[in-house]
């Protein structure tokens, strides 16, 4: 469930990163064209996104630290795509390996 609520709030984080007028984003990939193109249909599902991975971690922690992991999970998310976008290290192989890896070591 945990890496459910990660990959969702990273989904939420890279829509919006990719609507962004600073950043210096690449046109790589399928998605990030389509974001890229569509601003405010990406900042909609970016939004949903964040709001579903709330809920789940309220459900899954319970209130207060649902919000708190909720905080810590989007600070961590975003520091990463905000480090390794640029890299062009966040694909849709690398980003799918960590995270089967991580639904493995979860169910582990």
């Amino acid at each position: 469930m945990t890496t459910l609520i990660v990959l969702i709030t990273f989904t939420g984080f890279y829509l919006f990163y990719n609507t962004s007028k600073k950043a210096d984003l690449n046109r790589s990939g399928i998605l990030e064209i389509w974001v890229q193109d569509h601003h405010q249909v990406s900042k909609y599902i970016g939004c949903l996104l964040f709001i579903v991975a709330v809920v789940l971690s309220i459900l899954y922690f319970g209130v207060g630290s649902g919000i708190f992991s909720f905080f810590v999970i989007l600070m961590t998310v975003g520091s990463l795509i905000v480090l390794l976008s640029p890299l062009q290290y966040v694909n849709y192989k690398t980003v799918s390996l960590v995270f089967l890896f991580s639904i493995l070591l979860e169910i582990i």
